[in-house]
């Protein structure tokens, strides 16, 4: 049932701010999850827990969210003053209320615009669609700005760390974890996963970052064994081993669900635009302190995994030598 025209405008309520969009798979989680209370707050909006998930509502400065209701700036400035870290609240589909004693607040919900971020899957066939490897390695490189874990781009590039550098644990743990995705050495995978869960700084630590990448390339290519869905899914809803905020992405980036930050890089790759491409990899790339670049960093691993066993599955076809592959059909890689 949707407010009437004057709901806003109820005496009860001191103040009421409409919601301008909001993901389309967020109705069905109020639905089922309809009181929570405000879970953390921050200068670009405030995130609410609806029973065991995450609910932003905010700007849309580092894209839109997959568990995200988004407007404006002076909106969310609003949002900001009237509500305190705890505030109950209570939810529908098409409305939000903040139960705070002096301050009650309502957020309409009824008029947002639903939107989806989709990785476009069914356009990619072999790692020869990815049309824009170079241009997004050599743009991460002209950055000049390290990832989260501490890993130059153009050392990382230039296969540069030895083993007594602080960053080539980092490395070796990046490209075993690759290796045993691809490979399907599915014993080794956890103790990889475990390394980079939870690893650096912030609402979004940098290792959490690099893994979603990981998850936005398979989303895309499928070419990693299923075990790596399984593992993850398995130590990130049954462990405190990271923020709320870092498994919330995860747990998104798990069901194929991204930010657009992601999903627009990804979609831009598999096109002939290049200008379009870079211009959609730079916003990637400003998103947060360090999270849109870990992210990149593994979306660069991945890739660059993928080359590395094209070229070895073609070299061991040529001496009629085997090797397993976890890629489905579909990669063709």
């Amino acid at each position: 049932m949707r407010p009437s025209s004057d709901f806003c405008s109820a005496p009860l309520y001191t103040s009421c701010l409409m919601g301008e969009e909001m993901h389309a798979q967020l109705a069905a989680l109020l639905s089922r999850r309809p009181s929570g209370y405000v879970h953390s707050i921050f200068e670009n909006g405030i995130n609410l827990a609806m029973g065991d998930a995450l609910v932003f509502v905010g700007t849309a400065k580092n894209g839109r969210l997959p568990f995200g209701i988004h407007m404006g700036q002076e909106s969310v400035r609003r949002l900001r003053f009237y509500v305190r870290r705890n505030d109950v609240i209570a939810g529908t589909p098409d409305i939000i209320q903040f139960h705070h004693p002096t301050y009650p607040l309502t957020l309409d919900l009824s008029q947002a615009v639903p939107f989806r971020n989709e990785i476009r899957a069914e356009r990619y066939r072999m790692n020869r669609d990815l049309f824009h490897v170079c241009s997004f390695m050599e743009t991460c490189l002209s950055w000049g700005v390290p990832t989260g874990l501490d890993v130059e781009w153009d050392r990382f590039l230039a296969h540069d760390y030895m083993p007594d550098d602080p960053q080539y644990v980092t490395v070796q743990h990046a490209e075993q974890l690759l290796d045993a995705l691809l490979s399907g050495e599915v014993r080794v995978i956890e103790s990889h996963l475990r390394y980079f869960l939870g690893r650096g700084k912030g609402l979004t630590p940098s290792g959490d970052d690099f893994l979603v990448g990981l998850l936005a390339v398979h989303r895309l290519t499928e070419a990693f064994h299923p075990a790596f869905l399984t593992i993850l899914r398995h130590i990130v809803e049954r462990e405190a081993i990271t923020t709320d905020v870092s498994k919330a992405y995860l747990l998104h980036a798990l069901h194929g669900r991204f930010s657009d930050t992601v999903t627009q890089v990804l979609n831009a790759m598999i096109t002939e635009d290049t200008s379009h491409f870079q211009a959609k990899l730079a916003q990637l790339l400003h998103t947060g302190h360090s999270s849109g670049i870990d992210t990149a960093f593994g979306i660069a691993n991945a890739i660059i995994a993928l080359r590395r066993y094209e070229y070895v599955r073609t070299s061991c076809d040529c001496i009629g030598g085997q090797r397993h592959f976890a890629a489905s059909s579909r990669s063709n890689l």
